[in-house]
Formats: C-alpha cells, sequence, structure tokens
C-alpha cells in the first residue's frame, strides 16, 4: 500500500510538472476590473499584445467592470489556478482589502502577486483661485478656514488615499466629495465646484499648462525630468506622501510555482521591450519590474499602508 501511494504521488508530482513545463497550451485571459479605454484596460491591452508574441499563445483581456474593480478581483480569486486567468490588477486591490466592509476577496490570502507592471506618477493640483501654492500653504489655508475646503476623488482610488494621507501628515481640514472617477472630479476643481483633488500627471498636464489648475506637488522621490518646475511632496515637507498610481498583473492563490515564474520572466522581458515601454509611458505609465517574490513583499506592504491610513483616518467603510 505505501508502495502504490508513493508511486501514485511521484506520478501526480511529475504530471504537474510536465504541465508546468508546457504552459500555456491554450489562450491565457488577462481580466480588468474597468471598462474599456480606461488605464488598467489600456496597460493590459499592452501586455496582451506583447505576451502573445512572448509565450506564444493568443492573450486575450477581458474587461469586468464594477464595484471599483472588486468583481474582478472576485473572479480572479474563484478562477483555477492555472495560469490561464490572470488580472492586471490596480491599487484598489490592496485598499479595498480594508476599505470596503467584505470585499469578496483576502488580498493577502487569494492571490499571488506575479510582477508588477508600471507605476503613475500623481499630482496634487487646485484651481487657481485657492491662496495656496504649495502643499503647506494649502495645509495652513485649511486650518485657519476649518470646513470650507473640499476635495474630490474616486472611493478607494489611490489618489483619495493619497489625499487622506496627506490629511494625517499635516493636519488639514478639507472635506472629502466622492466621485465615480478622476475626470468628473478633475472638471469640477477645473469649474471651481471643488478646490483641490489628486490627479495623475499626465490626465493634469494640460489644464496645468493652460492655466486651468495650479501644480502644487508631485507623489514622486524627485522632481519629474518633464515637469522639472513642479515640486515634490518631499520637497514640500512630505517625504512620506511617495506613493503613486500603480499596475500589477496577479494570479490566483495555489497557481504553481513554475508557471508564476514563467508568467513573471515573460513579464519582465516586455517591460524591458522599447515598442511596449512606449506605448506604456503614452498610457502615463513607468515599467516597475520585478521579480514575484520581490513584487509579492511590496504588494504586502501596501495593503499595510493604506490599511493603517483607513483606520487612522477613520474612514467609514464601504458597504
Amino acid at each position: 500500500m505505501r508502495k502504490m501511494i508513493l508511486t501514485a504521488a511521484a506520478i501526480l508530482l511529475a504530471g504537474i510538472t510536465v504541465a508546468s513545463a508546457e504552459y500555456p497550451e491554450r489562450p491565457i485571459t488577462i481580466t480588468v476590473g474597468a471598462s474599456a479605454g480606461g488605464g488598467a484596460d489600456i496597460q493590459a491591452r499592452i501586455l496582451a499584445e506583447r505576451l502573445t508574441e512572448k509565450l506564444g499563445q493568443q492573450v486575450l483581456v477581458e474587461n469586468q467592470p464594477g464595484a471599483g474593480s472588486n468583481i474582478a478581483s472576485q473572479n480572479l480569486a474563484k478562477a483555477a489556478p492555472d495560469g490561464y486567468t490572470i488580472n492586471v490588477a490596480g491599487a484598489a486591490i490592496a485598499i479595498n482589502h480594508t476599505l470596503y466592509a467584505d470585499p469578496g476577496f483576502d488580498s493577502l490570502k487569494d492571490f499571488i502577486p506575479v510582477a508588477g507592471w508600471g507605476t503613475t506618477p500623481l499630482i496634487f493640483v487646485a484651481h487657481p483661485s485657492v491662496e495656496a501654492n504649495t502643499l503647506q500653504e494649502l495645509a495652513d489655508l485649511s486650518k485657519a478656514n476649518p470646513g470650507t475646503l473640499n476635495y474630490g476623488n474616486g472611493i478607494g482610488f489611490p489618489n483619495h488615499m493619497v489625499m487622506e494621507l496627506f490629511k494625517l501628515e499635516s493636519g488639514a481640514d478639507i472635506q472629502f466629495v466622492p466621485y465615480p472617477g478622476m475626470a468628473p472630479a478633475r472638471t469640477d476643481v477645473i469649474g471651481g465646484q471643488i478646490e483641490v483633488t489628486v490627479d495623475s500627471i499626465d490626465s493634469a498636464a494640460p489644464f496645468i499648462e493652460t492655466g486651468q489648475l495650479k501644480a502644487l506637488a508631485v507623489t514622486t522621490p524627485e522632481r519629474l525630468e518633464k515637469y522639472p518646475d513642479i515640486p515634490t511632496t518631499a520637497e514640500a515637507g512630505y517625504p512620506n506622501i511617495n506613493k503613486g498610481a500603480w499596475y500589477a498583473i496577479m494570479a490566483p492563490a495555489g497557481t504553481p510555482k513554475e508557471i508564476v515564474d514563467k508568467l513573471a520572466s515573460a513579464i519582465a522581458d516586455v517591460q524591458r521591450d522599447p515598442v511596449a515601454v512606449e506605448k506604456m509611458q503614452a498610457g502615463g505609465s513607468t515599467p516597475m519590474i520585478s521579480s514575484s517574490e520581490e513584487f509579492a513583499k511590496w504588494f504586502a506592504d501596501q495593503v499595510n499602508t493604506w490599511a493603517n491610513v483607513i483606520n487612522e483616518a477613520k474612514l467609514e467603510k464601504v458597504q
């Protein structure tokens, strides 16, 4: 009996090894928790196009928008752990773990972080009439006029979290106005309906150049080469506010390491491809290349960082 069990185990192990070595044998689906044309969708399609070439199998993109990207995350958590369903996720997959009362998944248990994909700098912007030209002046203005300044963002967006982190760090008194996305929030800052927002740099830049928005600070460690006149949050006195938006590739928990490593290696090859990099940058992202192990540690830190901000800020849980 013992010999039979050992033989069966050896056969099963050999089968798994062969299956992993032959991966992929059929098309792969990349799910995205956003509608077609959004930032995550654009990045996913860049990845899908190049992965198709690298892996020799068709890589398809399937949009699964809804519930702040939670629907796509829930579906990924239930998907077969075989490498044929992966997800291009935004920072919400780390934030919603804590922000939602029941997101329908556990970010630290239900997924394997395969690789980082790209980062997008964020920028604090204000309506030109706001009497503040720096983050410190914005904090001082808000405290001198409590309850009068408002900022808008989508609930659970990294932009939302960055502003809440600024409020914690500075003691600023700025009220949150929820929006379904960044475009309408930006429009209302330009129109003067609200005073401030945190936007992506590429989306805000055209309106900064025309004077419709006032740039206060970017969330990068150093000034951006493309926008050298905009100070960093660190220069403004807030070195901890160095968080941007990001995209990553996730797989269901239980996906074999051989498959995860093969995916991570192929993704890194795409991130070094000049054509893909040019397309990524046109979509507002800079590659973040890492091993799956390195990215897993970074991802866990993101989950914990935003959990601390959400809890310290006493943000109301989304039901």
